[in-house]
């Protein structure tokens, strides 16, 4: 079977900003045949994998949307004028080489009288090195997606570095548990969701056709570990699976916040609780789905988020599948 690293390594031959999701769906599709299991694509992208039981019905969510650019006008020299898909810092982009989906390459930059402080979106550029507008539109024409450009890097010990670990890190561990399941009776559904960072679209239709008992929604976190950070939040990268207790979108239900930290202790898997003030999950759409959904989640610490350069530690994504394996094999959620 597949190791979390490989289903890493695959996911990174395709991007997915927010809105372009198709190629990831086909990738994560084709590990799910290859593993035996069966999946559907909605009418607005979203891919289900399932595995049939008998018993209660579970959804486990990972959005398979990265942040990204979408290019809004060619100018005169041809230069690329862009917005933001999802929540992309500022500073993040001083510089800072990026890809259209076709493979064109470019180079992010500012207008030079632009002072520091004073720099936001409308200051930025996407340099293609066309010397023209008639030369980029050969290239770049409005509408056009990009990501930022990279590749997943291993580092030493257990680490990796690379763009977009949120949410790749989630989609591996939904499909590698999934995948990993033996003696389980539930019915678990398992749902690589599209546009979460502009807004968690995705995973309210996904909800709502699965019609499930309970959700997981398996994401990355901050890693509050780093120098100067504000401390807002104890989790730290290797401080194992973080369990979700609140972020701003979702409180998690309280008997599934207890039956993963049970479950984790029982088995001595090395947890930490996840709680946030800012930033949220695709748990906010999804508890609210129907009647109201039972949602809580994993997560998996990610230093820099939604930078060019995420470092995580494989150890945590690991662990994260340890928890949820256990826990829907034995049974251990019961609401």
């Amino acid at each position: 079977m597949l190791s979390i690293t490989d289903i890493l390594k695959k996911m990174y031959t395709v991007k997915s900003p927010s809105g372009f999701e198709g190629e990831m769906a086909r990738v994560i599709a084709e590990m799910a045949e290859e593993a035996g299991l069966t999946h559907c694509t909605d009418a607005l992208g979203n891919l289900v994998v399932r595995r049939s039981g008998v018993g209660k019905r579970v959804l486990l969510d990972a959005h398979m949307d990265t942040t990204g650019f979408l290019a809004t006008y060619v100018d005169e020299k041809g230069f690329i004028r862009f917005d933001a898909l999802g929540g992309v810092p500022v500073p993040e982009l001083h510089n800072t080489p990026v890809e259209f989906l076709d493979g064109t390459p470019g180079t992010i930059s500012y207008e030079q009288k632009t002072a520091l402080k004073d720099r936001k979106m409308s200051s930025f550029f996407i340099d293609i090195g066309a010397k023209d507008e008639a030369q980029a539109r050969k290239y770049v024409l409005p509408g056009d997606a990009a990501v930022f450009a990279g590749d997943l890097r291993e580092l030493p010990g257990k680490r990796i570095a690379a763009p977009y670990l949120d949410n790749r890190l989630g989609c591996a561990v939904a499909l590698y548990t999934i995948m990993s399941l033996s003696d389980c009776d539930l019915d678990v559904y398992a749902s690589f969701s599209v546009q979460e960072e502009v807004g968690c679209r995705g995973a309210k239709t996904a909800a709502y056709a699965t019609d499930v008992d309970f959700a997981i929604v398996l994401d990355v976190t901050d890693a509050c570990d780093t120098p100067g950070f504000d401390g807002y939040s104890e989790v730290k990268m290797g401080g194992g699976a973080a369990i979700k207790i609140m972020d701003k979108a979702a409180i998690a239900h309280p008997a599934i916040v207890s039956a993963l930290i049970r479950c984790a202790e029982e088995n001595k898997i090395s947890y930490q609780r996840d709680v946030i003030t800012v930033g949220g999950t695709d748990a906010g759409s999804i508890h609210l789905t129907r009647n109201g959904i039972p949602t809580g989640g994993i997560s998996v610490p990610v230093r820099y988020m939604h930078s060019p350069n995420e470092v995580a530690d494989l150890e945590d994504a690991e662990a994260a599948t340890k928890l949820l394996v256990r826990a829907l094999e034995s049974n251990a959620i019961i609401l």
